[in-house]
């Protein structure tokens, strides 16, 4: 005899069993028996709608598993799309936000200990660091049909310095001027001018600077001081070589040293045994020995000393005495016309040769406007327009400066009959004056009197 349970029809059925997260189902097919029906496609995903199931169905699977009576298997049949979470903000610096002072090594491994790297010069529009932005990231969804919330991208912290913006929609820092960069208070900054507290020595090494350099105390033997703009040294300087493109102040006095402003003037209290070059005036009270040239006037103030040396000046000079007691060889030039003219054509061949390259800039221009017109420059192409422009416009500029310098000697060569020196107490034997191509020896002490031109020859005039 049959038992009849042991006879019982069993159809095959899906078993779906989901992971406590609601992030994936598994589905088990359980075998028919006793002359069971097969489940079918549709029966199997009714199953897993059964149990709420209603995202991230994996039916190709379900039909294959099926198709292929996979019984006993745990297969997966429903997967969540998982949020992907955004990404935090962040940023790029370009530039070391620790300053090491060391001694600059060359690449043949010479270690120059004057050269420290005080100064990180910076021009305007430099970039300093570029940010990238936080992104939200995507939400998710579990196999029920719920949102998942990802983690949203957090903001990158920093600050903008002094001398610093942000530009480019808030994804870079740039230079708003030119300077020395340095990093404070969390920030970078970009400050116009350099304060030196004490001494330019051993401590500071060779200063090269494009702003404003101002230092407090003395320059010392064997050192170096540049600037693209103007110089006050409160001290003094000593065998020590200073070169400005603006104005050079000394508050006490030079010896033995090299001065040189190429557009300013220089100015200070006394002056041994020094070479002195201004594009401006030179203002002292006392100058002995060395050599003087200024683009426009020499000025000896206060006890007014020109003893000893040579002093050329292309317009005039001013002092109180000339010479020496002793006789000190002391050579005298206004006006000298070799200087001038080799200056001007110097800035003539130069003027042509930057002429010929602003034609050249012009037509790359054109042409990459033409190109823009017909489609979009490529980014290349756009940066070439725009570094091509920024070279013009510099160019440009370099060519006004030029022609006006060019009018200026134009016009100090025409005023010949205009120079003097100018001498408020005495000439001393052993002075030459030189005007133009007049030239007058000084033999017997000269007071209170003011060389010129007159009738075809150097004359002294009483002041």
């Amino acid at each position: 005899m049959v038992d009849s349970r042991d006879s019982k029809i069993i159809h095959s059925e899906a078993e779906i069993s989901v992971d406590p997260n609601c992030t994936t189902a598994f589905m088990t097919i359980r075998p028919p028996s006793n002359g069971g029906l097969d489940i079918t496609v549709d029966k199997a995903l009714a199953a897993i709608a059964e149990k709420g199931i209603c995202f991230g169905v994996l039916k190709e699977e379900v039909i294959q598993a099926v198709n292929e009576r996979r019984y006993g298997e745990n297969i997966c049949v429903a997967r969540w799309r998982a949020p992907v979470n955004g990404e935090d903000g962040k940023i790029e610096y370009f530039f070391n936000r620790e300053t090491t002072f060391k001694p600059v090594e060359d690449e043949n491994g010479n270690v120059d200990y004057k050269n420290l790297g005080l100064v990180r010069n910076i021009y305007k529009g430099t970039a300093i660091a570029k940010i990238t932005m936080p992104t939200e990231g995507t939400p998710g969804t579990d196999i029920m049909g719920k949102t998942v919330s990802q983690r949203v991208g957090v903001p990158v912290s920093f600050a903008v310095g002094k001398g610093t913006e942000l530009v480019n929609d808030g994804t870079e820092i740039v230079a708003v001027t030119d300077g020395n960069l340095t990093y404070t208070g969390g920030a970078f900054c970009v400050e116009e001018s350099l304060l030196i507290r004490g001494d330019v020595d051993v401590s500071s090494g060779n200063i090269d600077f494009i702003g404003d350099i101002i230092i407090k105390g003395n320059v010392l033997e064997g050192y170096a001081v540049t600037s693209k703009k103007n110089i006050t040294i409160n001290g003094s300087v000593t065998n020590g070589t200073i070169t400005a493109d603006g104005n050079i102040t000394v508050k006490l006095g030079c010896i033995n040293s090299t001065l040189h402003s190429e557009l300013g003037s220089i100015k200070m209290d006394f002056c041994e045994n020094s070479k002195l070059y201004a594009g401006q005036n030179v203002e002292g009270s006392s100058f002995v020995g060395g050599e003087v040239f200024a683009g426009k006037n020499i000025i000896a103030s206060g006890k007014g000393v020109m003893m000893g040396g040579k002093y050329t000046a292309l317009h005039n000079i001013t002092a109180s005495v000339i010479g020496s007691e002793s006789y000190a060889k002391t050579m005298v030039t206004l006006g000298n016309n070799a200087v001038l003219s080799e200056e001007m054509e110097g800035h003539k061949h130069t003027l042509s040769g930057i002429e010929d390259k602003l034609d050249q800039l012009g037509k790359i221009i054109t042409a990459l406007a033409e190109m823009a017109k017909v489609s979009k420059l490529s980014p290349e192409r756009e940066q070439m327009k725009i570094e091509a422009m920024r070279s013009r416009f510099k160019l440009q500029g370099e060519v006004k400066r030029l022609n006006n310098r060019i009018k200026e000697i134009e016009a100090t060569l025409e005023r010949k009959q205009d120079l003097s020196v100018s001498c408020k107490r005495a000439f001393y034997p052993g002075v030459m004056l030189r005007i133009n191509s007049y030239v007058y020896q000084v033999n017997v002490m000269t007071p209170h009197s003011k060389a010129t031109i007159g009738d075809g020859e150097i004359v002294m005039v009483p002041l």
